[in-house]
């Protein structure tokens, strides 16, 4: 009242109390009203409710901590990518601080994604929203990979602006890259072992093995027969190996050119090959391609093989006790 008295005019805020007992925030516009005599009669004021106003500013200030201490990187800028704003997590994961504030958030987008990130604002400016993942290069020179995702909205000067979210996925890539390896181990596990299934080799006494063989073979698995049998002469030092292909239901050049290489390699080690199992109409394919099977004998079943296998062990033994 004194400066109202004094002044002739004061303007404040103060909190009225309703009836109900709640208060409420005015603005007051008081002034004095004076007689012609310039003496004060009258004292008035303009009352104002601010109750939706202050309500305006304390979601303003929550928002305002909602973004500031937000864990994932919130950032504003222009549509040609200078920086207008960015929140603490923003800073810290660029490690430019407070001079993130005015670059281009272009600048250090990886070179290899920078072509994503441009097709990504042509996306913006249709007005839509875009998911995507990119590499930033931190102050430090750290290669960060970030899932963001944008939208553009138009500012209060009727220009466009893009309003982002980046959340630091190293700990995902990191995880991914683990879970592919492990399933690459368990992927070269299982071929391993299908790798020895299809091409066993079995000890059947002590100077000879045998090899069935069942199913298709093709290049891959040819190359497997002649490594299998040349590592499984060498390891059980055996004079004859059996390599029965009863199972095995066409035979073409690619099939007896392996077989045949098998043979010239295990040669070259002192034993020799046996081929058990082969069909009429194997026999005919084989002559009919012009397949020469030199350097390798063959039996008409794997009991026949298997029995000049023992026979040769007999021997062996008798010329031995001599």
């Amino acid at each position: 009242v004194q400066d109202v008295m004094r002044s002739g005019i004061w303007r404040g805020s103060a909190r009225l109390r309703h009836r109900n007992g709640h208060a409420i925030p005015v603005r007051i516009n008081a002034f004095v009203i004076r007689n012609d005599a310039g003496h004060p009669v009258a004292m008035t004021g303009m009352f104002e409710d601010l109750t939706a106003e202050v309500q305006r500013e304390e979601r303003l200030r929550l928002f305002e901590a909602l973004v500031e201490n937000a864990p994932d990187a919130i950032g504003v800028a222009d549509f040609a990518g200078a920086i207008l704003y960015a929140n603490a997590a923003y800073k810290a994961l660029t490690g430019y601080g407070d001079d993130l504030i005015g670059m281009n958030g272009f600048d250090y987008i990886h070179d290899e994604d920078y072509r994503a990130a441009q097709v990504t604002l042509a996306r913006l400016a249709e007005g839509k929203a875009a998911f995507l993942e990119v590499r930033i290069r931190r102050k430090d020179g750290g290669i960060v990979p970030v899932a963001a995702t944008m939208y553009a909205q138009m500012s209060p000067n009727d220009r466009l602006r893009i309003i982002g979210f980046l959340r630091d996925i190293s700990a995902q890539k990191r995880a991914e890259e683990e879970r592919f390896a492990l399933q690459q181990q368990v992927i070269d596990a299982q071929r391993a072992a299908i790798r020895e299934l299809s091409t066993p080799l079995i000890p059947i006494s002590e100077t000879a093995v045998i090899m069935p063989l069942v199913g298709a073979i093709d290049s891959a698995r040819a190359q497997q027969i002649v490594d299998s049998l040349l590592e499984g002469v060498a390891a059980h030092r055996a004079e004859m190996a059996i390599v029965d292909i009863t199972g095995v239901q066409v035979v073409d050049t690619q099939v007896a050119n392996a077989l045949v290489r098998a043979a010239q390699a295990v040669r070259l080690l002192g034993a020799q090959v046996v081929l058990t199992g082969i069909k009429p109409q194997v026999a005919q394919t084989l002559v009919q391609l012009g397949v020469s099977l030199e350097g390798i004998r063959t039996a008409g079943t794997l009991q026949t093989g298997v029995r000049l296998a023992l026979d040769n062990d007999a021997n062996r033994r008798r010329n031995g006790s001599r």
